[in-house]
């Protein structure tokens, strides 16, 4: 499962296990009540095993987790 997550910092890339779009904002509350923007991204990925990839435009996700709206979403193509 590839996430990307939007930024004022920056975005990133991610792949994971796959879960539901409910289980992806479960686990995004729990980390967001603890970490700042700057490091949510670290600790997610150690938290719930994700792998931090190279960021590319142009690869289509699964979800994105806005970080400055604090929305979780399957984008639309």
């Amino acid at each position: 499962m590839l996430i990307r997550i939007d930024s004022f910092f920056g975005d990133k890339l991610i792949s994971g296990a796959r879960c539901t779009e409910k289980d992806l904002k479960e686990k995004f509350d729990k980390i967001i009540k603890v970490a700042e923007a700057t490091e949510f991204t670290a600790l997610f990925c150690r938290t719930f095993q994700f792998e931090e990839l190279s960021t590319d435009a142009y690869i289509r996700v699964d979800y994105v987790i806005d970080l400055d709206t604090h929305l979780v979403y399957a984008p639309r193509y």
